[in-house]
C-alpha cells in the first residue's frame, strides 16, 4: 500500500498545474516569482536581493527541483527590461499540496526529517546571503566542504541547498522526495523466466558505432557474468599495482572475453564486428558495480583534465615547431654483462612535432644531461632508423617510423643542456633551425612533449616491465614502490630501448583526438593518427592561412545570422573561440558572467575567421577566431564542415579500432608465447650499492656498447659534428677517466 501511494505521489506531482497568483507593483523580495511571457510564461524564482542586483531560479514544474541549476545574477537594469518589454509580472508560486499539510503525506509526519535536513544546510544559507559566495567559484566549492566535513554525498546536499531555494527558502522544501517507480530490471538480466508467457527477445539499446556500415551492428547483450568478469580484471590489475580504465579495458577484452564469447572475440579480432564492449560501457559498469578496498583504491588512475584552458601550443603544420625534452624514466636499470649490476634510471630524450603529434626521435642514456647526448637524439630524428635499431633486435623500419625533416623551430625548456653554447651553435649556425627556449617558469609552453613523456612512462609501467614503477617517490608508499623496483630489476638499456620504441610505433600509429578536429584530415581521406597527418601535411601544407579581411570590407547586410554563447570574455561559436578585436566587442567581453548566455551573430559562413555582434552603437561587436581555431578550420567552410563531421568520425572510430585490433592481437599472442617462469634461469643481479666512481664507470660503459649498436663501433669518435673540436676540458676528463680505472685495476691487489 505505501508503495502505490508513493507512486501515486509522483504521479500527481509530475500533473501538478503551476498556479501563479499576480501581486501589485512591490520591490523583489526573497521568495516572490517574476512571471516572464504570456503565452508560453517563464517563472523566475528570487533567491536573493542586493543593492545592484537579485539572483534567482527559472522553476517550472515541482519535479523538476532535482534538476534545478545554481541561481544566476541579473542585474536590476535586467530586471527592469523583463518587466518593460517581455510583460514581466511580479506574483507567488502555490507550494505543492504535499508541502503543506493536505492528502495523505502531512507535514507532521517530516517533522525529524526536515530538522535533520535543516541542520545539514543551515550554514550554507548563512553563508550565501554573501554576494561573493554565489559566484561558480565560490558557491560549489562551499557545498563541497560542508560535505567532506559532514561525510554527506556532495550531490546529496547540493540538490538539498536548490531545492531550499527552488520552493521559495521554506523549511518545508526539504521534505524527502519518494523517487518514484523503481525502474525495471535490465533486458539483459538473467532473472527467472515465466514459461508460460512467451518472451521477446533481449535487444541491445544505444546507438550503434561509427563503424556499423563496414562491420556490421553490435547486437552484443552485457549480461550479469560479463559483470563480474570486468569486476575481476580490474581488481586484478589494481593488486598488481596502478592501473587505468583503458589498459583494464584491453586487458579484458584479450582475457576474459575471449574466454567467455570466443566466437565473438573471433568476429573481432578478424574485422568482422565491431568492438563488442567499448571503454565507455566498461567504465560505466564498473563504476556501478565496483567496491574496492582502500589500497585498491589507492591504484586506480585517473586522467587529470583541466577544464578552461583554451590552450597556446600551435603551429601551422608538420616540420614548423619541434617539441625536445629530456626527463628522467621511471625504470631502474642493470649491466648487460654475466654479472650484472644496478646502474640506475635512464634519461629519456624526445622530439615531436607539435602540429601532427608524431614522435620523430626517441633515445635513452645513463650519462648526465648534456648537449653531447641531445646531439644523439638529433641524429637519431633524421637518419635512418632500419638500419640503426637492426643491430638492438629493435623491430621498426623507415615505412614504419619515416625519417624526421628538419624543422623551423626547435623549442626546449630552459635545462642546462638546451642552453649551453654548443647547441646554440650547432643548431642555430650549422643547421639553421631557430632555437626558442621557453621563458623561465613556463613548462606548459611545451606542454605536447610533456604530456607524450607522462604517457611513455605510463605505459611503460602498464607493460609490466621488471624495473619499473608508477608514480614519482615523494611519500613512503611511493618510495617503497621505487625501492622495489629497484630490487627487482633486470633489463638492461637495450631492452627499455627495445620497450620504448614498442610504445612510440603504437603512438604513432594510433589515433589522435587533437588530429581529429583537423577537419581537413578528415576532407583528404586522411587517418587522424600522427604518423600519417605528419606525411600528408609536409606534402600538402605550405604555412599559414591568408589573413582575414579588414573590417571595412564586409557588407554587414550580406552576413549570415545564428547563434552563439559569449562567457568568460570571449565568443563560442561552433566549438570554436573568438576574442574581442575591437572596443564593443572588449565591453561585451567585460560584462559577460562565467555562465554562457546566447547571444546573435553575423557571421560570414565561407570565410568564419571572425564574427560581429550588432549593437546600438555605429561600430559593430567584432570578434575574431583564435590562431587554434584557424589551423583545425584551415581553408574549410562550416557547410563543408558540417558534412565532413560522419567522415571524421568514421575515420577516427575506424584508425581507433585498427590499432586496438593490434594491440589485443600481441596481448593474445603474448600469453600465448609467455614461457613458465624460471627462477633459475634469470640472472643474478649484484644489489650491492656501488661507489660513486664504479656506478658512474658502469653507467658510461653501458651507454657506450648501446651506442656502439646504434651508431657503430666508433660512435663517441665518428658522430661528433665537424664543428665541435676537442678542448682541454675533454682532455682532462679522459684523463681523469684513465686514472681512475687504473686505480679500480689496483685496488684489489693492495
Amino acid at each position: 500500500m505505501g508503495w502505490l501511494l508513493i507512486c501515486h505521489w509522483c504521479f500527481a506531482m509530475s500533473k501538478i498545474p503551476i498556479e501563479f497568483e499576480k501581486v501589485g507593483n512591490i520591490t523583489p523580495t526573497e521568495g516572490l516569482v517574476l512571471r516572464v511571457g504570456n503565452q508560453q510564461p517563464k517563472y523566475l524564482r528570487v533567491t536573493h536581493v542586493f543593492t545592484s542586483c537579485i539572483y534567482g531560479i527559472w522553476v517550472t514544474t515541482p519535479q523538476q527541483a532535482r534538476s534545478a541549476r545554481r541561481p544566476k545574477r541579473i542585474s536590476s537594469n535586467e530586471v527592469t527590461h523583463l518587466i518593460e518589454n517581455n510583460g514581466g509580472q511580479w506574483g507567488k508560486l502555490r507550494l505543492p499540496y504535499q508541502f503543506i499539510g493536505i492528502g495523505k503525506f502531512r507535514k507532521n509526519d517530516h517533522t525529524e526529517a526536515i530538522e535533520a535536513a535543516w541542520n545539514l544546510i543551515e550554514p550554507l544559507v548563512y553563508a550565501f546571503k554573501n554576494e561573493e559566495n554565489l559566484s561558480s567559484a565560490h558557491f560549489t566549492s562551499l557545498i563541497r566542504n560542508r560535505s567532506e566535513t559532514l561525510g554527506v554525498n556532495f550531490l546529496t546536499l547540493y540538490r538539498l541547498v536548490l531545492r531550499y531555494y527552488y520552493f521559495g527558502g521554506t523549511r518545508l522544501a526539504l521534505i524527502p522526495l519518494p523517487p518514484g517507480a523503481k525502474p525495471a530490471a535490465r533486458a539483459y538480466s538473467l532473472g527467472e523466466k515465466n514459461e508460460s508467457t512467451p518472451t521477446q527477445p533481449s535487444m541491445r539499446r544505444g546507438r550503434q558505432p561509427a563503424l556499423a556500415s563496414e562491420l556490421g551492428r553490435n547486437n552484443f547483450i552485457i549480461d550479469d557474468d560479463d559483470i563480474s568478469d570486468m569486476l575481476a580484471c580490474l581488481k586484478g590489475s589494481l593488486r598488481k599495482g596502478p592501473a587505468f580504465f583503458t589498459e583494464v579495458h584491453q586487458e579484458y577484452l584479450s582475457t576474459y572475453f575471449r574466454r567467455r564469447h570466443p566466437d565473438t572475440f573471433s568476429q573481432y579480432i578478424d574485422n568482422r564486428h565491431p568492438e563488442p564492449i567499448t571503454l565507455r560501457q566498461f567504465r560505466y559498469y564498473v563504476n556501478e558495480n565496483l567496491q574496492l578496498t582502500d589500497d585498491l583504491a589507492r591504484n586506480l588512475r585517473k586522467y587529470e583534465r583541466n577544464p578552461g584552458r583554451t590552450g597556446s601550443v600551435r603551429a601551422a603544420g608538420p616540420g614548423e615547431v619541434y617539441e625536445i625534452d629530456a626527463t628522467g624514466g621511471r625504470i631502474f636499470l642493470v649491466t648487460d654483462e654475466e654479472n650484472p649490476v644496478t646502474v640506475g634510471k635512464p634519461i629519456i630524450y624526445l622530439i615531436i612535432d607539435r602540429w601532427s603529434r608524431f614522435v620523430v626521435s626517441v633515445y635513452l642514456s645513463l650519462r648526465p644531461p648534456s648537449w653531447s647526448e641531445v646531439q644523439y637524439a638529433l641524429l637519431i630524428a633524421f637518419t635512418s632508423r632500419t638500419k640503426r635499431f637492426a643491430s638492438m633486435g629493435v623491430d621498426i623500419d623507415d615505412e614504419r617510423w619515416p625519417i624526421g625533416r628538419f624543422p623551423s623551430t626547435l623549442c626546449p625548456d630552459r635545462g642546462s643542456d638546451f642552453m649551453s653554447r654548443s647547441m646554440e651553435k650547432v643548431v642555430t649556425d650549422d643547421l639553421r633551425i631557430e632555437l626558442t627556449p621557453l621563458p623561465p617558469l613556463c613548462p606548459d609552453g611545451k606542454a605536447i612533449v610533456e604530456r607524450t613523456i607522462r604517457e611513455i612512462k605510463r605505459r611503460m609501467f602498464m607493460s609490466k616491465l621488471k624495473g619499473t614503477y608508477a608514480d614519482r617517490p615523494l611519500d613512503p608508499p611511493t618510495k617503497r614502490e621505487a625501492k622495489k623496483a629497484q630490487a627487482t630489476a633486470v633489463n638492461s638499456l637495450a631492452d627499455a630501448y627495445r620497450a620504448v620504441i614498442e610504445i612510440i610505433d603504437d603512438h604513432n600509429n594510433r589515433p589522435h583526438s587533437a588530429l581529429r578536429r583537423r577537419r581537413t584530415l578528415a576532407r583528404a581521406g586522411v587517418p587522424p593518427t600522427p604518423k600519417e597527418a605528419y606525411l600528408w601535411g609536409l606534402k600538402n601544407i605550405t604555412g599559414l592561412r591568408t589573413p582575414p579581411l579588414a573590417e571595412g570590407d564586409y557588407r554587414r547586410l550580406l552576413l549570415g545570422i545564428d547563434d552563439a554563447s559569449i562567457a568568460k570574455g570571449v565568443i563560442r561559436y561552433c566549438s570554436r573561440l573568438y576574442y574581442p578585436v575591437n572596443e564593443p566587442a572588449q565591453e561585451l567581453a567585460f560584462r559577460s558572467a562565467a555562465r554562457p548566455k546566447r547571444v546573435e551573430v553575423r557571421i560570414d559562413r565561407t570565410d568564419p575567421s571572425e564574427l560581429f555582434i550588432e549593437t546600438s552603437k555605429p561600430e559593430w561587436a567584432h570578434f575574431s577566431l583564435g590562431v587554434g581555431g584557424a589551423g583545425e578550420l584551415m581553408s574549410l567552410t562550416l557547410d563543408e564542415e558540417a558534412a565532413l563531421a560522419d567522415q571524421t568520425a568514421l575515420a577516427f572510430a575506424r584508425a581507433d579500432h585498427e590499432s586496438k585490433i593490434k594491440r589485443i592481437r600481441k596481448k593474445v599472442a603474448d600469453v600465448a608465447k609467455a614461457p613458465k617462469k624460471n627462477l633459475n634461469a634469470m640472472p643474478t643481479v649484484n644489489r650491492d650499492k656501488l661507489s660513486q666512481i664504479d656506478l658512474s664507470l658502469a653507467r658510461q660503459h653501458e651507454t657506450t656498447k648501446m651506442k656502439e649498436a646504434l651508431f657503430g663501433k666508433s660512435a663517441a669518435r665518428d658522430h661528433v659534428p665537424a664543428t665541435l673540436e676537442p678542448t682541454w676540458e675533454a682532455l682532462e676528463e679522459q684523463e681523469r677517466l684513465r686514472n681512475l680505472e687504473i686505480i679500480r685495476k689496483n685496488r684489489g691487489r693492495q
